[in-house]
């Protein structure tokens, strides 16, 4: 009796102590990854390189004012959510809105890319996959072919510049000709593989401020280049990493930060 009641305080002990993170390391690279349902960190001899919850300190230094400035109605929040991690790229969606005076507050949302190996806006998904292809993804999809402005110049484009070139945002109120190169490089994300493709989702940020806030996601397939296909396999089968239609499963860490400016004290 006395064996089973220890047996029971021991399942309750366990069941109440904190999960460990998740840990996996970089083939090929001196790269170590922690995944907690709180945090995602990448680490380098020992060293945070990356990481979620390390960037409140940055969040708040937005709202440092000049002494004497009146900051009563001042807000701000950012989220981030963890949308793959393939090899040493981090792909997450990245949120920010607030008020620090002016005329109107701000609002944005993106996809965000970085390899934790280099410096932040390093990557390019133009670096990974042939400008000619990802040129030819983007020209069969709908949404693209919806905003056509320039029948001509969407034909001959031959770059992701010139084709963003030839769209407009429509009603849709697209920002194409404004961070569309950029949304292409560095606003993605991986999704699954099909065969020899990985599905690629883009992120496209709005067109004018009357916009602000609304983003825009396009999926393209392209063909998985030889030297990215075992990164991607191992991430797919949940190895090193994971694709984005397995976030949910593998409780992929999101966080939030938000400030609001203190009461005026009283007189």
């Amino acid at each position: 009796m006395a064996r089973m009641h220890m047996s029971a305080l021991l399942m309750v002990a366990l069941l109440a102590a904190p999960a460990q993170p998740l840990t996996w390391k970089v083939t090929g690279a001196d790269v170590t990854f922690e995944m907690s349902a709180k945090d995602l960190r990448a680490l380098r001899d020992g060293k945070e390189v990356f990481g979620l919850q390390s960037r409140q300190a940055d969040f708040l230094s937005n709202f440092k004012a000049e002494e004497g400035t009146n900051t009563f109605g001042w807000e701000g929040s950012q989220s981030m959510k963890v949308l793959s991690v393939v090899g040493p790229w981090v792909s997450y969606e990245n949120s920010d809105s607030g008020f620090t005076g002016g005329a109107h507050p701000y609002a944005s949302t993106s996809y965000v890319t970085e390899d934790v190996t280099k410096p932040k806006g390093a990557f390019s998904l133009l670096s990974v996959f042939p400008e000619k292809d990802v040129v030819a993804a983007l020209k069969a999809d709908r949404f693209i072919r919806k905003h056509i402005h320039d029948e001509a110049a969407f034909k001959n484009a031959r770059t992701v510049e010139a084709l963003m070139q030839s769209l407009e945002p429509g009603e849709d109120c697209v920002g194409f000709d404004t961070g569309g190169l950029e949304s292409v490089k560095r606003s993605v994300a991986f999704h699954h593989i099909e065969g020899n493709k990985v599905a690629v989702r883009i992120s496209f940020g709005y067109a004018a401020e009357a916009c602000r806030g609304r983003s825009f996601v396009v999926g393209v397939l392209l063909a998985i280049p030889a030297e990215l296909r075992p990164a991607l396999k191992r991430a797919a089968r949940r190895e090193e990493g994971f694709l984005m239609k397995d976030a949910k499963a593998v409780k992929a860490p999101s966080v939030h930060f938000t400030w609001e400016s203190p009461e005026p004290k009283q007189e």
